[in-house]
Order: C-alpha cells, then sequence, then structure tokens
C-alpha cells in the first residue's frame, strides 16, 4: 500500500509527513523534520499528530546545537560494522553512536 502524504504547518512553515498502512493495527510513520521515521500503532498516530509541532521544534534546537563537524575515512567493511554496532546498542544515528562513544569518560 503506498504511503499518504501529509503537510502539518509549524511557525508558519509547512512540514511534510507520510503515514504508510502496514495492517489494520500498524503504520509506518515518516517525517524527516521531526527526525522519526518508525512504526506505530494506527491508534497512537492522533496523539503523535498533536506532539509533532513540539518534536519538530526540538529536532530544529537540536540540529542548530549541533554544527560541527568532524570527518574521517573509514572501509565499507567498517562502516557496515559501525552502523551494525550502532543499531544493535539502539542508536537512532552513526553520528550519536560515535560521539557517545568518542566522549565516555
Amino acid at each position: 500500500m503506498e504511503p499518504f502524504h501529509h503537510t502539518i504547518t509549524y511557525n508558519n512553515k509547512r512540514y511534510n509527513y507520510a503515514i504508510k498502512p502496514l495492517n489494520k493495527k500498524m503504520v509506518h510513520f515518516k517525517c524527516d523534520a521531526a527526525g522519526v521515521d518508525q512504526e506505530f500503532l494506527a491508534e497512537d498516530i492522533p496523539a503523535l499528530l498533536i506532539d509533532l509541532p513540539h518534536l519538530i521544534a526540538s529536532e530544529k534546537l537540536y540540529q542548530e546545537s549541533e554544527k560541527s563537524v568532524i570527518r574521517f575515512r573509514i572501509s565499507k567493511e567498517d562502516k557496515k560494522e559501525i552502523e551494525k554496532r550502532a543499531a544493535k546498542a539502539g542508536y537512532r544515528t552513526i553520528s550519536a553512536f560515535l560521539r557517545d562513544l568518542a566522549l565516555k569518560k
């Protein structure tokens, strides 16, 4: 089934999101502006939509605070291993995983 594409307006700007039904009880929800890309119970979507402006605002603040970039080169195999370890540890992004590893005290 194809996703339903919608927009939400926050601070006079429109943000896209998509809802894709997976079955009668589950949907996949994606909103890049809010940093959300996951499955939810269909019954939880109304509450998510109510919270969506707050999630967008939080994501914008986070992105603004994370402006510095560190780059380095690794092999494809190492990248796959890092991605695997990050996912296994429950991280949504490799950046968050590497930042936490590097800043452990």
